[in-house]
């Protein structure tokens, strides 16, 4: 039986998940799960892919991404590969790492990211011990939610405030921004207006159901088990997978969406800062210089290997220190953040 197409598509949203090899491991320390982060952390500016969420458990992992282009596969290909290599080498062991192919969900109503994201960071807390396991869950639809209880509720909620491998301790305002994880969509999902507001909207979205004792699964209406969406749309997209392969083909490369052309996205820098490219370029460290580089990488379908070949001035690891830089210092700087809104907009429109 032939395994089913992956559906890569430039621009959407995908919730990725992978076991461990016979329900083994894939952490032994916590130095294997920062070496896996490490790895994560690259994906942005190798693959053109926004990383919004993850959680690392000792078994498995689940992330929440954005793919710029029709890259899925190869992305979480090379992520897995890469680790897998260095997980035996460290503990001296061969075969496989991960079991099987890695699960994926195409997630095409924007709507429900915020329960999947809330899905996806309630995972620590999803265990017997704290009345949440699958028994737990499978009695309260049935029979019901009891009152918790102040105690337990505490516990929960220290228990996912206190787990150390989920971006949810960055959401929450307990660990430093990563510069690599875009926050923007659930920071602003829940509400309000300043940082703080929207901080206390998301804890109160995301607690809810470990107060009430029901964790809601959003897999429950997938589309042939795959897509997470309207239903008419996901079987227009399914139709494409299953026809033949010159759609297959089209779809797969998300074709029909296009990237803003380099030099466009250049006289656009320029017209919003007020300042010859050249210059920008010259200028050691220039914000500019590496806010184009930075967004072009992360919003607007470029790698990073394609715009050090555009300009030849600026080496690969000048330009990947440089894209660093800019995504952790634009959270406190508003004309930095000004500006990615600005340029983006600008390519939108274009």
């Amino acid at each position: 039986m032939a395994r089913p197409l992956r559906i890569n598509l430039a621009g959407a949203w995908y919730h990725v998940m992978s076991r461990g090899n016979g329900g083994d491991p894939i952490y032994r320390s916590d130095l294997d799960r920062r070496r896996f982060l490490g790895l994560l952390a690259e994906m942005p500016e190798r693959f053109s892919i926004e990383v919004h969420a993850f959680v690392l458990m000792d078994n498995h992992y689940h992330l929440l991404v954005r793919c710029g282009e029709a890259n899925l596969s190869d992305a979480i290909r090379w992520l897995q590969t890469s680790y897998a290599g260095r997980f035996n080498w460290v503990h001296q062991r061969r075969g496989h790492v991960f079991q099987g192919r890695f699960k994926s969900v195409l997630v095409l109503d924007d709507g429900r990211l915020d329960e999947v994201g809330r899905y996806l960071h309630l995972n620590p807390v999803r265990i017997a011990g704290l009345g949440l396991g699958k028994e737990d869950q499978r009695r309260a639809r049935v029979l019901g939610c009891e009152d918790p209880g102040k105690e337990l509720v505490s516990r929960r909620i220290a228990t996912l405030c206190n787990y150390p491998w989920s971006s949810w301790r960055v959401y929450s305002g307990n660990d430093p921004m990563a510069p690599w994880l875009c926050r923007d969509r659930f920071q602003g999902g829940c509400g309000g207006r300043s940082l703080k507001e929207q901080r206390r909207a998301l804890l109160s979205f995301t607690e809810a159901p470990i107060r009430q004792g029901v964790i809601e699964s959003p897999w429950e209406k997938l589309v042939a088990g795959m897509i997470l969406g309207d239903e008419v749309e996901a079987q227009r997209v399914l139709k494409k997978v299953g026809g033949n392969r010159k759609e297959q083909t089209a779809v797969r490369r998300g074709e029909g969406c296009t990237r803003p052309p380099w030099e466009e996205m250049v006289k656009a820098t320029e017209k919003i800062l007020g300042c010859r490219w050249g210059d920008m370029i010259r200028r050691h460290g220039d914000w500019g210089r590496d806010g184009l580089l930075a967004v072009s990488t992360r919003h607007l379908g470029w790698r990073l290997s394609e715009v050090v070949r555009k300009e030849p001035e600026v080496s690969y690891a000048a330009a990947a220190q440089g894209i660093r830089r800019f995504w952790k210092l634009a959270p406190d700087r508003p004309e930095m953040q000004a500006f990615v809104k600005a340029l983006t907009a600008s390519m939108s429109n274009g």
